[in-house]
């Protein structure tokens, strides 16, 4: 389907994948990034040196809302909700909105009592959090294998544009594509949310494997391991199994799980060579949105009785403090009796 391509497209976020992604966007539209604080004009030259539109910054909520019809917003999932309702007032059902946020939006759960008590109506997806908060009817997210190093480097690398719209996945398609950089589009918006999401928990255990020099048998156990329990989680949660399979799902999962410019991995190899999780935090300010969906996805499965173990095991590392030798032996004693029973997919008409 044809859709009308805006002059103008905002960028809600001017993080390390903010940038990037007003990167991308800028071979095919003008960006107008939207930061809290004024970026250094040295930044905003140097991105506008590589693409053929302009990116402009910005502090004006309502006047980013009011200049963009398409917008996209890239912050941390544990601030997302405040962060959109900060703009909701001036979002309107004309705007389309696609996120690029890989985390969960937890709800009456207090993270500081002993008993924590996790179901599925106390999550939410990015998506999920746009439909309570704002006006907007058309929403999609981005999702996929995007490392920030790669793409900067110009590197090819592809992506996954989902929604329940065919407009919203068209737009997408043209405002994000470039020679080096292809879009996939997908119908499953949960499910494409989901494996963005739960793949940054597998990540910190490989990169864990890769600190303690356990090999690359050891790190592949870990990837198709860890996809049995995405699946079993997502499942859980509402999603189409079949979406973990795809671009968004396996093929992030294996990027994320095995490069070291995944900051996931990177703080799994840290946690390999034996700092704690407040060393490595002390260290850098780089977000790590897998430790964040471990302690959710922990308390999740323990409610719906799930068969996680390298979640439990996780958990039990970055908030239990049980040594990294102890916890990765008893990974590799674990009883796995099928390989791959977590394969359950409908069974298509002829």
């Amino acid at each position: 389907m044809k859709v009308q391509i805006p002059d103008l497209v905002g960028v809600i976020g001017a993080g390390n994948f903010g940038q990037t992604l007003a990167s991308l966007l800028s071979y095919n539209v003008n960006v107008l990034l939207y930061s809290r604080s004024p970026l250094e004009p040295s930044l905003i030259e140097e991105l506008n040196l590589k693409r053929g539109y302009s990116i402009e910054n910005t502090q004006d909520v309502k006047g980013l809302c009011d200049r963009c019809k398409v917008i996209v917003p890239v912050v941390p999932s544990s601030s997302f909700r405040s962060v959109v309702r900060e703009f909701s007032a001036y979002l309107h059902p004309y705007h389309i909105v696609i996120h690029s946020t890989k985390g969960f939006d937890l709800s009456n759960v207090n993270l500081e009592r002993k008993i924590i008590r996790i179901s599925k109506s106390n999550l939410h997806t990015m998506s999920q959090v746009i439909r309570d908060e704002t006006r907007v009817v058309r929403i999609g997210c981005i999702s996929g294998p995007n490392l920030s190093a790669e793409i900067k480097a110009g590197l090819p690398a592809a992506t996954v544009v989902a929604s329940e719209y065919d407009e919203v996945i068209t737009l997408g398609h043209e405002i994000l594509s470039s020679p080096h950089f292809k879009i996939y589009g997908s119908h499953d918006l949960v499910g494409t949310e989901l494996a963005g999401a739960l793949k940054n928990m597998i990540a910190i255990g490989t990169g864990i494997a890769k600190g303690m020099e356990l090999g690359k048998n050891i790190e592949a156990l870990l990837i198709t391991r860890g996809l049995r329990e995405m699946l079993l989680i997502g499942q859980t949660i509402g999603a189409d199994p079949q979406t973990f399979f795809g671009t968004a799902g396996l093929g992030d999962l294996i990027a994320t799980s095995t490069s070291s410019d995944s900051r996931n991995f990177k703080f799994g190899v840290k946690l390999g060579l034996g700092k704690s999780p407040d060393e490595i935090f002390s260290e850098s300010d780089d977000l790590v949105e897998g430790v964040r969906t471990i302690q959710l996805m922990y308390h999740f499965s323990q409610l719906n009785k799930l068969d996680v173990p390298i979640v439990e095991i996780l958990y039990a590392i970055i908030f239990r403090s049980l040594p990294i030798r102890n916890a990765m032996g008893y990974l590799l004693d674990y009883p796995y009796s099928l390989d791959v029973d977590y394969i359950k997919l409908e069974q298509k008409p002829e």
